[in-house]
Order: C-alpha cells, then structure tokens, then sequence
C-alpha cells in the first residue's frame, strides 16, 4: 500500500515535526503567524491551480509552521500574564484545578492562579501551581475551592543528580512551574466556585465509586487494586506490591489507560454485538451505546488525560467504522492523535501517550498475520492465543521505548499479560457494575465476592511471576539516538518476516554491527572508568565511588535503606555508568568517635565530618565535606591545614550555609554547596 492512502498520517508527522522543532529549539517570531497565512493562501491557490507538488510542499510547511505556532501557543510560561512573568508578590488567590491527592502528610492538587498583589496592587494572572496542603488542616480541599496565599510559590528545583529524573521538566511539560507547601497559617478560603460543571461532577462520581469500594472490599490489597484499576487512584497501593506488578510487567494495569478503555471497548462490542443485526439503524444505536458507555467511564474515572486520550481514539474508532464501510485505520488513528495534540501538543512528549499509540498501531499492524498463525477450535483455547498475540505485539512495540524511559524489561511478560488481561477482563466490568447496582444488597455482595476473588487471582499471579529466576532485567540505559536505530532495526527485521526479503535482514544485521561495536567500546570505557560523586541529597549526605563497573555507596543506614531516594536519585545513574555490582555501606562502619569518615580516591584524601566538630584538622585534603552542620566556623579549619574544596551536602541547614560561604569568600578558600549546584563529580584520568 502506497503512502498516499495515509493522507491524515502525513499531515500528522508534518504536524509533529514542527513541535519537535519548537520543543528544542524555544524560537519564536511573532513574523511567523503572517508568513502561515501567506503560506496558506498559496496553499489554496496551489488546489485551484491543480499543481500537486507545490501543493504537498505548501502543504508541509503549512503544517510545520502550524505545530510550531501551536506550541509556542500552548507554553504557559509564554503568555504576558504568566505570574512567573510578574517578578515579586505577597499574595495570590488561587483555584483548585484538579482532584485532590492524598499523600502520606498532605493533600496535593494543582491549582490557578488568577491574581497575584505586587507592590503596585493586585494584577490579574494567570499559571499553575502544586499545592500541598498539611492533612492537619480543617478540612480538605476540593475542586473549585478558592484560596488567598500568603508568599510566593517556588520555582521546581532542576535535577541535582548526574541523570536523575527530570521532575522539573516533566512538571513543565504540564504547564506547571512552581509548588507551594501551605502551613495552615498562610492560606484562607474565600469560597467555591468550579470552573466546570462537568469536571467537578467527574470528581464527585470518582469520589463516590471510592467510598463504595472501601465499604465493600475490606481487604486492603483487594480494594487498593481495584481502586486503582477502575479509578485510577493508587494512593493505597504499597510498594511491595508495586513492586512485584512492576517485575512481572503487569506495572500498566494499576494506572487508568488505554488498556483499560481497550477491556472495556471489547467487552461492550461482545455484549451489545447484536444490536448491529437489529434493523437498519442497529449499527448507529450501537455506536451510540458504545460511546455512551465510554465517556460516562471516563467521567467515573475524574477525566484523567490518560483515559481521556484513550476514550477519544477508541470513539474515532467506532465513528470511523460506522460511517465509513471502508475506513482506513490508520488514518483515523492519526485523526485522534492530530487533534489531540492540537488541544495540548505536550502530550507528545507524555509516556503514556506515546506507549498508547504505539501499542495500538503493533496490534493493528501485527495482529491479523500472527493471529492466522494458528487456529485453535476449541473456543477456550482460541481466546487464550488471541489474548496471547494482542499482548506480544503491543508489547514488541512499546519494550524499547520502555527500557529507554525505566531501564529495565520484565523477563516474563508474556506468561504474565495474559492472565493480568483475563483478570483484568474480570475486574474491570464487575467494578463498574458494582458502581452501578451498589445500593442494592443481594447483587452488590455477588459483585464484590467475583471482585474479590479477581482481584486476588490477579495479586497471587503477580507475586508468583516476580519471584522466578530473572523475573526483571535491570540496568539498561539507551540514549535517543540509540533507541531510533533499534526501532529501525525491529521494522525491518518484521518487514523480512512479512515480505521475506534479505534485503531488510541484511540492512538490520548492519545496523546491529553498528551497535555491538559502539556497545563493545562503551564496555570497555565503563570497565576502566573510576568517578567520586559527592551526591546532593534532601536532608542527607551520601558519596558514590565506582570503580570500572562496580559502585560503592556511602551513606547513613536511613539513606541506604531508602529504597525511593535511591530509586529516584542514585539508580538511574548507575544504569548509565553500566554499573552491574552494587555495594550499600553504613558510615557507621567507618566513622571514628569524632564523627570523622577518611576516604582516599586515586591518591586523593577525603576528610568527612558528619557531627559537630571543634577540634583543629592537620595536614591536607583534597575534599572536604560538610554534614549535619558539623563545622560552624571555618577558623576551625587550622593554619596547618590545607583543602582544597570544602562540599557542603544537603543536609546542613540554609542559614549556616550562607555564613560558612561567606566566610569561605574573606578566607580565600574553595567552597561549593550542594544544594546550589546539585551533585559534584570528579573523574579520575
């Protein structure tokens, strides 16, 4: 088939490409908008004029310039009116925007800003923030509540840690900019008034299909995972059992998603089948039903982005096969995508959408030749192998954006997503239904009985497939270069399966050549690397020390057995460095009575002080770091010694950070702060 039958895909890449180009680049020219016009206009001439090269070029530079202009369009921090934009206030009123977070101290929720007072009185504006709310508060916030804060909000802090996870970037990308933690003392409520009716009714049903399953399902792992799957809200889920659904690849089913919505697409298309053979217009009241059906979910789940994506691709689907006998797939597909990223072209750069397009677009193209592959009779048997093909081929296309974005691949997938979608296939429907007939007792207690059960088949599965031998392969870290190169490798390895030309395979074995001889050279630079990193972290101190690919972690037992921090801080920069052996070491080990830790790295000396400390250091050091407020007065420093560079970690406090630096400065001496510049990584020659 020629890519002139994909006219909506063509548009659509043209259409990305001009937001990609706007995402790296952050240029603009307000000259841009006439020379869109001027280029439309040609592009209207070219049609009456019947010159289809001028056209397609028109045509591409029309939807280029159209992606860039809405993605400058799209960037809050752009807009005059961005709070951001103002400099310095004392006060702001603020609404909630979002449903409301619980978190183990505060509720979180997202909020607009919509007046700020400057010195000049109060302005209108306009920009997001995160607000966490002490639980000990009055009363929790709901959506529509209107605030009056005290102070500014801060500005999201960037990774302080070599490849660390790029919160501030990954909250950007929703617009938001600053968070604010709110003391009872610095906020008032004025009052309530929901920007939507619609939003704040989805927030009421989520919040009603919450307090039906916490009333029916006692077991916390049971009503934890159905609150999840239905609702989206994964606020009780702890992490042992995170854990084991991440290992077992099932991780996707405890976030609402385009899975989810593709369960309950299937289960209304079987159910109301026969419904196309009623009469004339079965086919559009059956259409009718399913959208329905699909919306009043996506309502039931708050209107999250992810269902909300789904539930619009899903509906192009079924209008698409209503209308149109003939419908090319991919085309409408490609509609759903264009559309929506002209309602919020960040969404481009948002996981769960690009794994959503992904697997759908493996499933449409690999799914009728692998399902012929066999054709089992026995009807029992023919679903399990079709479940079977539509989880591999979603899964081939989505593995290396996921090893690109959690390093890491669940080695049993495929004896795991089966049974996650035949579970699933049970939890999903029966939790609405519960939703549905929850006030009426016999058929409420069957509901959640079958829930129950599900949602421990589902559990028991998971925790099964995590404890076999190499249930997950960790450590992997690709770049984007490499990731590209991969997939075209994976496209041209099933298009010599489908086409059997060797052609594809020859061009794939070259580019995997290509590969294996940049992975043998990264192996062979990372087995001879050696690095001390001085890491930045909250309210703790800690030190890497790697030497070729194995890495030594220094820190406060707290620290070590800080499974998040680690995860979120430290991990990712071991996947890059290729570290495969990983040693965890309590300072306690190695700390003298004055509370001083002595390291040496490559003929470099390390002094750590991690107490108060009044004595008078001797002799020399090439590092010396600062913990827990140990050293006050750098004259304690003596005359006899000598630093080089005095590191100040995380967890010394503000104030005395600003004096000893200040003292550094009058004494000549070399002093950074972690907290100012992040970590601190020297690289031995």
């Amino acid at each position: 088939m020629k890519f002139n039958a994909f006219p909506v895909v063509r548009y659509l890449l043209y259409l990305i490409a001009g937001i990609v180009i706007y995402f790296y680049t952050h240029y603009f020219h307000t000259t841009f908008y006439y020379v869109a016009i001027a280029v439309l206009v040609a592009f209207l001439g070219s049609i009456y004029l019947k010159k289809p090269l001028l056209r397609g070029a028109l045509g591409l530079l029309l939807f280029v310039l159209s992606g860039w202009i809405i993605a400058f369009r799209s960037t809050a921090i752009n807009q005059d009116s961005h709070f951001i934009n103002h400099g310095g206030f004392s006060y702001y009123q603020a609404i909630i925007s979002s449903n409301i977070e619980t978190k183990a101290k505060t509720y979180k929720a997202e909020a607009e800003i919509k007046a700020i007072k400057t010195p000049e009185g109060w302005l209108p504006s306009t920009g997001k923030v995160l607000l966490y709310f002490n639980k000990d508060a009055h009363q929790k916030p709901e959506y529509g509540d209107i605030f009056l804060i005290k102070n500014q909000p801060q500005a999201v802090e960037p990774p302080k840690n070599p490849a660390e996870f790029d919160y501030r970037r990954y909250l950007e990308n929703k617009g938001i900019y600053a968070y604010h933690f709110l003391p009872e003392a610095t906020y008032l409520r004025l009052g309530h008034a929901p920007a939507s009716a619609i939003l704040a009714f989805a927030y009421k049903a989520n919040h009603y299909a919450d307090s039906v399953f916490k009333t029916r399902l006692k077991t916390v792992h049971e009503y934890a995972i159905t609150n999840a799957m239905v609702v989206g809200t994964r606020d009780d889920i702890d992490n042992e059992l995170l854990d084991a659904y991440s290992a077992s690849g099932a991780i996707h089913v405890l976030s609402v998603s385009g899975m989810h919505v593709a369960i309950l697409f299937g289960v209304i298309s079987f159910l109301l089948a026969f419904l196309k053979k009623r009469g004339k217009y079965g086919s559009w009241i059956f259409m009718g039903l399913v959208l329905v059906i699909l919306w009043a979910y996506a309502v039931f789940t708050g209107l999250s982005a992810t269902v909300l994506r789904a539930t619009v691709v899903f509906s192009f689907i079924e209008i698409g096969r209503t209308f149109f006998r003939r419908h090319n797939i991919y085309n409408t597909l490609a509609l759903s995508a264009f559309l929506l990223l002209c309602w919020n072209p960040y969404w481009l750069l948002d996981v769960g959408f690009q794994l959503s397009y992904l697997a759908i677009i493996g499933i449409v193209y690999l799914h009728p030749y692998l399902n012929q592959l066999v054709n089992p009779t026995n009807p029992l048997i023919r679903i399990i192998w079709e479940g079977t093909v539509v989880c591999f081929t979603a899964q081939l296309f989505t593995f290396l954006l996921s090893i690109y974005y959690f390093h890491q691949f669940p080695t049993y997938f495929l004896i795991a997503n089966p049974f996650v979608a035949l579970f699933s296939f049970a939890i999903l429907p029966v939790g609405l239904a519960l939703l549905v007939f929850a006030a009426i007792p016999v058929v409420a207690d069957v509901l959640a009985w079958v829930l129950k059960l599900s949602c421990l088949c589902l559990n028991e599965t998971t925790r099964l497939i995590e404890k076999l031998p190499l249930s997950t392969l960790k450590g992997f870290s690709i770049s984007i270069p490499e990731l590209l190169v991969w997939y075209v490798i994976l496209f041209l390895i099933i298009a010599f399966f489908l086409r059997i030309e060797h052609k594809y395979l020859k061009l794939a074995a070259l580019l995997i050549t290509g590969l294996a001889l940049l992975n043998i050279y990264e192996d062979y630079r990372q087995s001879h690397q050696k690095e001390l990193t001085f890491h930045y972290l909250p309210q703790q101190g800690g030190i890497s020390i790697i030497d070729g690919k194995s890495a030594t972690f220094l820190a406060d037992s707290g620290v070590i057995n800080d499974k998040k921090a680690y995860s979120f801080r430290i991990k990712n920069y071991y996947d890059q460095q290729g570290v495969l052996n990983q040693y965890k070491l309590p300072l306690s080990t190695y700390r003298n009575q004055q509370g001083i830790t002595l390291l040496d790295f490559e003929g470099k000396r390390i002094v750590w002080l991690q107490k108060s400390f009044r004595g008078k250091l001797q002799g020399k050091a090439d590092f010396v770091l600062l913990s827990n407020n140990a050293l006050r007065n750098l004259q304690n420093l003596s005359a006899n010694f000598q630093a080089g560079l005095i590191i100040l970690d995380g967890s010394n406090k503000r104030y005395l950070v600003e004096k000893l630096r200040h003292q550094a400065d009058s004494l000549h001496l070399n002093l950074i702060a972690l907290q100012d510049t992040g970590a601190y990584t020297v690289v031995a020659r």
